[in-house]
């Protein structure tokens, strides 16, 4: 895997972390590192939150604004945004499902703790484990099927409903990496 790949995979593994669930106190200990190494506006944002908060409020304060964010204002399922009838696991999920199941992943919804296959999470986690395999092919027609369709405006929703710095900034780096990396996919898959 080239430094581009690495990059590329690191991010979608990041960002699967971030929103399939709340951050635990060890995964704080290492934002730091891990925000050192995020583009601006996201790094200050980030290192603004880490520099304001002793440890334990910090953990209080992210868990309290993911449960917010995450679980009760904006629900990060595919099917949310993009089915008409803006309900939970409806035949967009199933479409997710069985992309899955083509290219041989299997998440456990149970283990991911989320309800339906179209949870950002396991999106994010899905192009990791694509680009870890070097399948350029799958991972464009993912995100055009699936991903780029929706990720930009939950990113962009996330970073407005959030109240603290690391998940206004993991929002608006969701939605500037994906739109990023759907024109890298493009312009691969077209000189191929």
């Amino acid at each position: 895997m080239d430094d581009v790949e690495r990059a590329r995979y690191g991010m979608y593994v990041l960002l699967s972390r971030v929103f399939v669930r709340e951050l635990e106190q060890d995964d704080i200990d290492r934002l730091r590192s891990v925000a050192e190494a995020l583009p601006e506006p996201q790094r200050s944002m980030v290192m603004r939150e880490l520099e304001s908060y002793d440890p334990e409020d910090l953990y209080l304060r992210l868990r309290v604004d993911y449960t917010k964010t995450l679980i009760m204002y904006v629900h990060p399922y595919e099917s949310v945004f993009l089915d008409p009838s803006g309900l939970l696991c409806t035949d967009l999920s199933a479409s997710v499902k069985r992309f899955y199941a083509m290219a041989g992943y299997e998440p456990s919804l149970e283990e991911a703790r989320v309800r339906c296959f179209d949870h950002v999470g396991l999106e994010l986690a899905f192009m990791a484990k694509l680009v870890e395999e070097g399948r350029i092919e799958l991972q464009y027609r993912f995100m055009r099927e699936h991903l780029a369709r929706w990720a930009p405006v939950l990113g962009i929703v996330v970073s407005e409903v959030a109240s603290t710095g690391v998940y206004r900034a993991m929002g608006s780096l969701l939605a500037e990496f994906i739109v990023e990396d759907y024109r890298y996919l493009s312009e691969r898959v077209a000189r191929a």
